[in-house]
């Protein structure tokens, strides 16, 4: 045990580095644990080496023990649990007698510690079973202290009431070697190699370790998904695990940031990198931590599997959102007087109404779908001013270019790069518009302003581009095209003496310095070349 504390970071949790640390000279010559026969020696000393055998892998199962205290470690715990049923198998097998059953019992009880200690406030089943055998031995050799190292190890797995672990700092494992010392009583007045008193320092490793996400809304505890990422060390890379919490999260030191991620709760990120106060502070008041339920949406409890959410509901299948959207139940998603009104004049559906009048009605369907889904009411009357203004366009009502100012920056921070990446790692945190509605827009702009072009509004634009005055009627879409499409002022164009340019490259290349879209380009291009019937895409 000495040995495997100082040499702590060579410890493993396998079977193979356990009986790495038994000498050679005892491995060749002592009595397997599973050995059926009991050979005789006149040479060897048997009884000694077999003693000998058992304690050496009993105090290396104890250093593992130690290693992972409080971890819940897989590894660590198969490897323990083997060779606690390999100690249970040789209690009533041939080799009892060669080893002693004190010598066996006392090396079983230090294993069960040590497993205990790995899965420590976890309340493990197999653990709990492996106490209940140990406890109901009521023989000879079952004397007082090892009772007390049964019910220390039932203590260590529901540590707190599984509120509480063990941590692995120095002084943390130092108290736990005190409070765990391998030599039991012979009965509760027996002080003569272990001060008894010290077998309560246990609880100066003891450290709060439980999360709770409890619902704000109920005040009720509730299942919730993490996402743990764990840092980088020596043994393995930074790595990412899930977990369903109530859990009891591993020790703070190694983790990197803690995630409330899932469809149903609203994200909630705590970046241990840059402190874990927050953390503790949670851990500290029981481990609760408030978490909110999204819209729509049903706990872990009462909807397992997500088939019962009005979310759920309100769709038919995957690709017809709109079609099964029902806004009867709008008022399960939110109480807000205005969406429910919008809801009653504007979303449900009514017979014998056009064709224009029911697009509409889909398209305010929509987005208060997509509004009252996404928690972001307040963007309604956004994708309404836009509805409107593009419409507006279409029937050559747009009397400025103010609103198409607003829809072409909205248009450019969404075409942005930055926000491309985002999309393309699904990160979709701050983005109030999600759907297909923008690029909807965007190509029903360009439609209406090149059907523009191709009735006549050609003739318009070479006019603003000669310098030649424009009709009165033309002047709001030709304003509005200019300004959607970035084309510079006539002043600017005429410095560059773009009359005769024969190619498109040499119009690219002349262009480039006032920095005009490439789209831009192409429905300019044709007028610049003398060939306007280009201009109808």
């Amino acid at each position: 045990l000495a040995r495997c504390l100082i040499m702590w970071d060579d410890i493993l949790p396998n079977a193979e580095w356990i009986e790495s640390n038994v000498p050679q000279i005892i491995r060749e010559n002592s009595v397997p644990l599973q050995a059926t026969e009991v050979p005789t020696s006149e040479d060897l000393n048997l009884e000694t080496l077999t003693q000998a055998h058992v304690y050496i892998i009993a105090g290396a199962c104890l250093a593992l023990g130690f290693r992972f205290a409080g971890s819940a470690n897989l590894a660590a715990f198969n490897c323990l649990y083997k060779f606690a049923r390999e100690f249970m198998k040789c209690t009533s097998g041939p080799a009892a007698a060669l080893t002693g059953h004190y010598n066996l019992e006392t090396c079983l009880s230090v294993v069960l510690i040590s497993l205990a200690m790995v899965m420590s406030g976890s309340g493990n089943l197999k653990v709990l079973q492996l106490c209940r055998f140990m406890h109901k031995k009521t023989g000879v050799e079952m004397n007082y202290g090892f009772h007390m190292a049964h019910y220390v190890a039932l203590g260590l797995l529901f540590l707190g009431g599984g509120r509480y672990s063990l941590s692995t700092s120095n002084s943390a494992i130092a108290a736990l070697l005190c409070a765990l010392y391998p030599h039991f009583p012979v009965n509760s007045t027996d002080n003569r190699y272990h001060l008894q008193a010290l077998r309560h320092l246990y609880v100066l490793a003891a450290e709060p370790r439980l999360l709770v996400p409890v619902d704000v809304d109920t005040n009720t505890p509730c299942y919730a998904l993490l996402e743990v990422v764990y840092k980088g060390t020596q043994w393995y890379e930074e790595t990412t695990e899930e977990l369903v919490a109530p859990s009891l999260l591993p020790e703070l030191y190694l983790l990197k940031q803690i995630k409330v991620k899932g469809p149903r709760y609203w994200e909630i990120v705590l970046d241990l990198s840059k402190g874990t106060e927050q953390l503790k502070s949670f851990l500290s008041r029981d481990g609760i931590m408030y978490v909110k339920l999204r819209a729509g949406q049903l706990s872990y409890k009462e909807d397992p599997k997500g088939w019962r959410s009005l979310l759920a509901q309100t769709v038919a299948c995957k690709n017809s959102e709109v079609s099964g959207f029902k806004p009867d139940v709008i008022s399960s998603f939110t109480s807000d007087p205005a969406v429910l009104s919008f809801a009653e004049y504007f979303c449900k559906p009514a017979k014998n109404i056009g064709q224009e009048k029911q697009e509409i009605l889909d398209l305010f369907s929509t987005i208060l779908y997509e509004c009252v889904t996404q928690e972001n009411p307040e963007m309604l009357p956004t994708y309404i001013g836009i509805d409107q203004a593009v419409r507006r366009l279409g029937r050559k009502e747009a009397s400025e270019t103010f609103e198409l100012w607003q829809i072409k920056l909205v248009l450019e921070f969404y075409n942005s790069r930055n926000l491309q990446e985002r999309l393309r790692k699904k990160s979709h945190k701050g983005l109030f518009m999600k759907s297909e509605f923008l690029p909807v827009m965007k190509c029903t702009v360009d439609h209406i302003l090149d059907q523009w072009i191709s009735a006549g509004g050609d003739v318009a634009l070479h006019q603003y581009l000669t310098g030649q005055p424009v009709e009165e009627s033309q002047m709001n879409t030709l304003a509005c095209f200019l300004v959607y499409h970035s084309v510079p002022t006539f002043g600017q164009l005429s410095a560059f003496e773009l009359e005769g340019t024969t190619t498109f490259s040499e119009i690219m290349l002349k262009f480039s310095q006032l920095r005009v879209p490439v789209r831009a380009l192409l429905r300019l291009a044709p007028l610049f070349l003398k060939n306007p019937q280009l201009m109808v895409y």
